[in-house]
C-alpha cells in the first residue's frame, strides 16, 4: 500500500493504539475514496524533506505523510493579511478524512496538519469539538485556563467554539487532528 492508501491506514492503526483517539471517537465506518488531485503549498516541500521524529507509535504515521506529502491536497485556511507570509509559508494541513477529504466522512474529520517553528497561529475558534494529537516536534497550546507544551504521543483538546491558539518554538509541529460533532464541514476563524 503507497500514497494517501498508506497514510489513511497507519492513521487507523494509531486510533486503534492510542487510548485518547480511540476514546475521543470512534473510527469512521463511512470512508469512501474522492480521489482528490494533488495541490502543493510551500511546506509541502519541507514536510518532505525536514526529519520529523516521533515516538514508536506515532512514527508509521509520519513516515506515510512524509512519503505521501507530494500527492495530498494541501490546504491554507488563513489569508496573507491575518496571519502574514512566513506564517502561510510554513504551514500547511489536509483533510485525510471528513466531508472534502481525501476520504469522504459525515461522522468525523480527520487532519494531517503542520506548522513550522517559531510560530505564532493566534487565538482561533471553531464550532466543531477538536483532539490535537502531537506526532512530531512540539509546541505550546494555549486556552483561557493555561498552556500546555505538546510532545509527541500527548493530545490536547478544544471544546466547541473554545479559543485557542499555538506558538511553535525551536522546532516545528506535525499533528494529527480530529474533529467530531456539529459544525464538521466548517473552517477555523480567528478570534478577532
Amino acid at each position: 500500500m503507497s500514497g494517501l492508501g498508506a497514510v489513511l491506514e497507519a492513521a487507523r492503526q494509531l486510533h486503534a493504539n492510542h487510548a485518547d483517539l480511540r476514546d475521543y471517537a470512534p473510527w469512521p465506518e463511512d470512508l469512501a475514496p474522492a480521489n482528490l488531485p494533488a495541490r502543493p503549498v510551500p511546506a509541502t516541500k519541507i514536510i518532505a524533506e525536514t526529519p520529523l521524529r516521533g515516538i514508536d507509535m506515532t512514527q508509521p504515521l509520519i513516515n506515510a505523510v512524509r512519503a505521501a506529502s507530494g500527492v495530498a491536497a494541501w490546504k491554507r485556511t488563513y489569508t496573507e493579511e491575518e496571519v502574514g507570509a512566513h506564517f502561510r509559508n510554513h504551514y500547511g494541513y489536509f483533510e485525510l478524512f471528513g466531508p472534502t477529504g481525501h476520504f469522504n466522512s459525515s461522522s468525523l474529520r480527520g487532519y494531517i496538519a503542520y506548522w513550522g517553528e517559531g510560530l505564532n497561529y493566534d487565538w482561533h475558534s471553531h464550532e466543531a469539538e477538536e483532539l490535537y494529537l502531537c506526532l512530531a516536534g512540539g509546541a505550546e497550546f494555549h486556552r483561557s485556563d493555561g498552556s500546555l507544551t505538546l510532545e509527541p504521543g500527548q493530545t490536547r483538546a478544544h471544546d466547541s467554539r473554545q479559543s485557542h491558539a499555538m506558538t511553535t518554538h525551536v522546532k516545528p509541529i506535525l499533528t494529527f487532528v480530529l474533529w467530531r460533532g456539529p459544525g464538521l464541514a466548517d473552517l477555523p476563524r480567528m478570534d478577532r
